[in-house]
């Protein structure tokens, strides 16, 4: 049911049913051209705002009575009596008018209450989309406390689901100190500010009140960056548990088994593709270990000769070989005491990993050319992206070995498993390198972030840095387009399109008919292959329909 028509079915039903008068609810547009009306009182209505009623109150033509929302006549009321009980009305005409008048109002009233819920859904659709796009971690906060809004940005930053903190009290994510100097803010200010539970040192945030009628109604809470203790850095060389960003189950359940472990002993397997941060882990499991002051040293197995390798982990005695001009104390030395993480310990040769078993059933080591043993207290964190099993059964690995390394195996998922960190790392990263560069952070568009999170990122973490410096380097506007991601985050058919669009000629807006139905057939014509097919051309939807129209397709 239309505005006008509800409010009109309304005042005949319950404020004029016993009378002799009844009322029509007209818009502007239909009166303009509504030929039973009179066209001059209607003009003067909509130019004054003040109704029009007969000075002849012997006779009984229509009244008629504005409506105004926000000071603009949007609708006209039309008071006329009843079949057959004109005399009446012209007799109870004043009682009609103030009851015209009290409809008038309520009609306002209404329409207003439901213009502003109209307005207040649309500003909250239109935040929330916000949010969701901003590369800053950033929060709405009720006058009262509650949480309005949040990004999940933010929420990681504290450790929870954006969802769960949705209408939560703001004691759930800052500290009671941060939210009294919240609300003492009056206008735009920088403040420190600390989170609940947050190890990295306080944040530095923008809090800006947000006022309706010269009341604060909300705080808008906008993350700047991490303010850390000069003392604390100064002695953090490694990495700790807090600064792996992400919120998945997959990955949460990976630092939560981590965590269990790292105040004990027991040999520690990380498993996971290339990429997926295993070193992070090993380092944050060494800061979380009783062993935290003591020496973390790293050893890529894959990454040295084989026949150098033996050299690396055990050391040498001067004179062992040609070139030996000194005493070198290898790996396991150097790590007395402390961890020793041999990452891609699959590529090991058979001959090093009976010596690896040795050190891990007698905690002793001989260096080349010596027959004289060093004991050793070692923590051993090993790491590879290979099947061990398999190797075992093509007697690649030794069994033994394997079983004494995996005592406690940890899987570290890929990027493909945790879609909802990929936001988190890439906000993260493009700080981080923007930073670095002394560049302003960028923006991504819309397009450019679906992409992104389209991608299956074989490459993981590392592949991800590489992508974000790539475009926080090559991007020169404040937004990230889909023409500033690089051609591997594309399949071919998209390649092709991205090319056959940037050497096109500027001054041509016109895409080729055939590469549209490609795309759609490739995705589908429903709408989320629009979209899809949109995002690759770099166009929003609105322009990829009007595209398909002009060509007809």
């Amino acid at each position: 049911m239309s505005f006008t028509k509800k409010y009109e079915s309304y005042l005949n039903h319950e404020v004029f049913n016993d009378t002799p008068g009844m009322v029509e609810i007209k818009a502007r547009k239909e009166l303009l051209e509504a030929p039973d009306v009179d066209q001059q009182q209607i003009r003067e209505i909509f130019q004054t705002g003040m109704k029009s009623v007969p000075i002849d109150r012997g006779s009984t033509p229509t009244l008629y009575f504005p409506i105004k929302i926000r000071l603009k006549v949007e609708a006209v009321l039309l008071l006329s009596p009843k079949n057959n009980m004109e005399e009446e009305f012209a007799s109870k005409l004043d009682y009609l008018e103030k009851l015209a008048d009290l409809g008038c109002k309520w009609a306002e009233e209404s329409a207003e209450k439901e213009q502003v819920n109209k307005d207040y859904n649309l500003a909250r659709m239109k935040v929330k989309r916000v949010f969701s796009t901003l590369t800053q971690p950033l929060c709405l906060v009720s006058s009262t406390g509650v949480i309005q809004e949040i990004n999940d940005l933010l929420a990681s930053m504290a450790g929870k689901r954006r969802t769960i903190l949705l209408g939560e009290r703001i004691s759930q994510l800052l500290t009671p100190s941060s939210w009294e100097r919240i609300q003492g803010a009056t206008r735009k200010v920088e403040m420190q500010l600390r989170l609940h539970d947050h190890r990295e040192g306080d944040i530095l945030a923008t809090v800006q009140p947000i006022t309706y009628e010269r009341e604060i109604e909300s705080y808008l809470i906008i993350v700047k960056k991490l303010k850390t203790p000069k003392s604390e850095t100064k002695h953090r060389k490694l990495h700790t548990f807090a600064e792996i960003k992400g919120i998945s189950e997959p990955l949460q359940q990976a630092i939560h088994a981590a965590k269990r472990v790292a105040k004990g002993d027991a040999t520690i397997m990380l498993r996971g593709e290339s990429g997926t941060g295993k070193e992070l882990f090993a380092q944050s499991i060494h800061s979380e270990s009783e062993r935290k002051e003591k020496p973390f040293v790293t050893i890529n197995c894959a990454a040295i000769p084989k026949d150098l390798l033996e050299s690396e982990l055990f050391g040498y005695e001067k004179g062992a070989f040609t070139g030996a001009e000194k005493d070198k104390p290898g790996r396991f030395e150097i790590a007395n005491k402390g961890t020793i993480f041999l990452d891609e310990i699959g590529d090991m040769p058979l001959y090093l990993q009976a010596k690896i078993l040795r050190v891990i059933q007698e905690k002793t080591i001989e260096r080349i050319g010596s027959n004289k043993s060093i004991d050793i207290d070692v923590r051993i964190i090993t790491a590879t992206h290979q099947n061990l099993e398999s190797l075992v059964k093509e007697e690649k690995f030794r069994e033994d070995l394997y079983y004494r390394i995996s005592v406690i195996p940890i899987f570290i998922p890929p990027l493909r498993e945790r879609k909802e960190d990929l936001p988190i790392l890439i906000e993260h990263y493009v700080r981080e390198f923007s930073k670095a560069m002394k560049l302003p952070p960028k923006r991504l568009s819309e397009e450019a972030l679906h992409k992104l999170l389209d991608y299956r990122w074989p490459g993981n973490i590392r592949e991800m840095q590489n992508v974000v410096r790539h475009f926080v380097e090559l991007e020169i506007g404040e937004t990230v387009t889909l023409k500033s991601l690089p051609l591997l985050v594309f399949d071919k058919d998209e390649e092709f399109t991205l090319k056959r669009v940037a050497e096109a000629p500027k001054s041509s807006s016109k895409l080729e008919k055939s590469e549209i139905i490609h795309l759609l057939d490739r995705y589908g014509w429903h709408t989320e292959g629009k979209k899809k097919a949109a995002s690759v051309l770099g166009v929003s939807l609105a322009t990829l329909y009007r595209r398909m129209k002009k060509l007809h397709i």
